[in-house]
């Protein structure tokens, strides 16, 4: 058997929605109000999810809070730049090794914004790439061009 390393690539999950408002009122949506629009009910890590909460700053959290005040770690902020751009990593449910990232763009679009969610490295996930990703590919439907958009096209 050959000491090569097997490398492959999987395409990342992109979305995109265009919302009814400026790029810093949807960026400000997103990352602010994340526990008014994410769908916590149905996505959510703790047995009794409270809340979600991004930290506004590289190196902040975006975190799940259960009733019992148990927090939960969904990623970490690697970019922090808005109105334009807010990006982290991707944990919930993988070993700190497997972390995937999303990245998250906004850019004017006449008097509304078009907000673009790409999730990517999959590759980290071996064996479960492919069916991770297109778990993914769904969530972010639900997620992201449902809840996402619904919240800032009504805010």
């Amino acid at each position: 058997m050959s000491d090569q390393i097997l490398q492959f690539s999987v395409p990342p999950v992109v979305k995109s929605v265009t919302v009814s408002c400026a790029p810093d009122k949807a960026f400000r949506l997103f990352t602010a109000d994340l526990a008014k629009w994410w769908p916590l009910a149905r996505f959510h890590m703790a047995a009794a999810p409270l809340t979600c909460v991004v930290e506004p700053r590289v190196g902040g959290r975006i975190f799940e809070r259960a009733s019992d005040g148990t927090e939960s770690i969904w990623g970490h902020v690697e970019a922090w730049d808005p109105p334009r751009l807010v990006a982290f990593t991707w944990l919930v449910g993988l070993a700190g090794h497997e972390a995937q990232r999303v990245e998250v763009a906004f850019a004017p679009d006449g008097g509304r914004t078009r907000v673009v969610l790409t999730h990517s490295g999959w590759e980290k996930l071996g064996e479960r790439a492919t069916a991770m990703r297109q778990s993914y590919d769904g969530g972010w439907v639900a997620v992201f061009e449902q809840a996402f958009a619904a919240y800032a096209n009504a805010a």
